[in-house]
C-alpha cells in the first residue's frame, strides 16, 4: 500500500500537476490521521473491554466472598447474643438462695458466657482488590467508598472482640477455675464432654459462685461489653449488606 502511494506521488510530480499533487498529499494525510484515530479507537475499545471483563470477574468474586462473610457474621452475632443473654440471666440469679437455682441452669449459663465470638472474616479478594488498585476501576462511587472503608470498620470489630476475650481470660475464667468444677460443666454441655468424663474429685456446688460480689461485677461488665460488641456487629453487618446489594446491582448492569 505504501509503495502504491509512493508511485502515485512520483507520477503526479513527473506530470507537473502540482495542484493535483497537493490535493493528493492532503488526502493522504487525512487518510493517515483517520487510520490513527481508528487504531486509537480500537485500542480504547479493547482496553475498555478488558477493564469491564476484569471488573465483572472482581465483582463476582467479591460478591461470593461477601455472602460467605454474611453467614459468618450472623453466626458470630448469634454467639454474642447468647453470651449477653446468659450474662443477664446470671445477674438475675445473683444473691438467690442456691436452692432456688437449678444446678444445670447455672452450669449452662456459665458454659455459654465463656463462648467468646471471633469473627472469621475472609478478606482475601478484598485485600487483593485494594492492593492492586482494581477498586479504582469501579464506576460506582458508593461501592468504592464502602470497599475503601471496610478494613477500618473490621478493625474496630476485632478490637472489641479482643477486649471481651482479654477481660474474660483475665477475670472471669480464673474465678470459674477457682470456685466451680469446669470439668463437670464441660462434661454436661461440651460436644466432647463424654470423652473427658465427670470430675471424681470432692464434689463442689457450682451455685456457690452466685454469692460472690466479684463474680457479679465481672458478669455485669461482660454484659455491657457484649452489648457494645453486638452494636458493632450490627453496624458492620449493615455495611456488608450494602456491599452485597451494590455488587449485585453492578452485576445486573453487565
Amino acid at each position: 500500500m505504501i509503495k502504491l502511494f509512493r508511485n502515485i506521488r512520483k507520477k503526479l510530480l513527473r506530470e507537473g500537476k502540482a495542484t493535483n499533487y497537493l490535493k493528493y498529499a492532503i488526502g493522504e494525510i487525512v487518510l493517515v490521521v483517520i487510520g490513527i484515530l481508528i487504531a486509537l479507537q480500537i485500542n480504547n475499545w479493547n482496553s475498555n473491554r478488558i477493564q469491564n471483563t476484569n471488573e465483572l470477574l472482581l465483582s463476582k468474586r467479591l460478591l461470593e466472598e461477601t455472602q460467605r462473610n454474611l453467614v459468618t457474621l450472623r453466626t458470630d452475632s448469634l454467639i454474642a447474643e447468647t453470651s449477653r443473654s446468659s450474662a443477664l440471666n446470671i445477674l438475675h440469679l445473683i444473691g438467690l438462695d442456691t436452692n432456688q437455682v437449678a444446678r444445670r441452669t447455672l452450669d449452662s449459663l456459665v458454659f455459654k458466657i465463656l463462648a467468646s465470638p471471633s469473627l472469621d472474616f475472609n478478606s482475601s479478594v478484598l485485600d487483593e482488590a485494594l492492593s492492586t488498585g482494581q477498586v479504582a476501576n469501579f464506576k460506582n462511587d458508593s461501592l468504592k467508598d464502602i470497599i475503601y472503608t471496610l478494613p477500618a470498620k473490621l478493625q474496630k470489630v476485632k478490637e472489641r472482640e479482643k477486649i471481651i476475650d482479654e477481660e474474660s481470660n483475665k477475670h472471669l475464667v480464673p474465678l470459674i477455675y477457682e470456685f466451680t468444677s469446669l470439668r463437670n460443666i464441660d462434661y454436661t454441655f461440651s460436644r466432647k464432654g463424654k470423652i473427658i468424663g465427670p470430675s471424681i474429685l470432692e464434689p463442689i456446688d457450682n451455685r456457690n459462685i452466685l454469692a460472690l460480689r466479684k463474680f457479679e461485677n465481672i458478669v455485669d461488665n461482660q454484659y455491657y461489653l457484649y452489648n457494645e460488641l453486638i452494636d458493632q456487629y450490627s453496624e458492620f453487618g449493615n455495611i456488608i449488606q450494602d456491599l452485597n446489594r451494590l455488587l449485585q446491582e453492578e452485576l445486573k448492569k453487565q
